[in-house]
């Protein structure tokens, strides 16, 4: 028997957690539930959960006291050490806040409020990208680098390079074809597969952490070149 997915959920509305948890469950998922961040963020630290959702901000809450921590801290202390996918909540639907979220690490962004078919429908596409799985894509091997679908690893220089799994997407959909170069738009159709209400901007928001990782000097990438006003193309010598 297939093991259950855990998914954490960090919400300061007691409603939005019970209808959250009960509908997971249903499709079978462990789930478990914090009101504040603090609690959150050391219950993330002790259960490690296969994805968390996670609302941006919170209200100082009087089981934290002090130690108030919002949706923020949380998701900047997590990515010091986690490559755990995060789904962030979040009462606006303004860009410049999506982008913020997906510029400290976010993988997703959910506005409230929100239908619960869609939440669900968000949390199964990140775990799918975060699933290895038999893969009928192929190994794909240049001069420095090696990214193998099925394990949904990339290895530079024979060390392995930690992506998140829509880093991964991203990497290898541009890999596959070097020297070709894809719009935002076709990067967000290939890639987010309308399971996303992505903005154009969240495109260059994951191909900086992608270059982060990667490249020797980010500021002067090798393996992902900016095609100005167009979009981006991979370019590395295949072995």
């Amino acid at each position: 028997m297939a093991t259950k997915k855990k998914i954490l959920i960090v919400d300061d509305d007691p409603q939005i957690l019970r209808e959250v948890q009960s509908y997971l469950e249903n499709l079978g998922y462990e789930v478990a539930t914090a009101e504040d961040g603090l609690s959150g963020l050391k219950l993330a630290q002790s259960i490690l959960p296969d994805l968390l959702v996670l609302d941006i901000t919170f209200p100082i809450s009087t089981t934290s006291g002090n130690q108030f921590v919002d949706g923020v801290e949380v998701l900047q202390k997590l990515r010091e050490s986690s490559n755990v996918p995060i789904l962030m909540l979040s009462s606006t639907n303004v860009s410049s806040v999506k982008v913020m979220a997906l510029n400290i690490g976010a993988d997703d962004y959910v506005s409230k409020p929100f239908k619960i078919q869609e939440l669900s429908a968000r949390i199964e596409a990140i775990l799918r990208r975060t699933e290895p799985e038999l893969s009928q894509e192929k190994v794909l091997s240049f001069r420095r680098l090696r990214l193998d679908p099925g394990e949904r690893h990339v290895w530079k220089d024979n060390r392995i390079i930690e992506l998140t799994g829509i880093e991964f997407d991203i990497l290898y959909m541009l890999a596959r074809r070097p020297n070709h170069v894809f719009t935002r738009d076709n990067i967000i159709e290939k890639v987010w597969k309308n399971e996303s209400c992505c903005v154009l901007k969240a495109v260059d928001v994951h191909i900086g952490h992608i270059r982060k990782k990667l490249e020797d000097n980010p500021s002067r990438p090798t393996f992902i070149a900016t095609v100005r006003g167009t979009g981006y193309r991979f370019e590395n010598e295949q072995t």
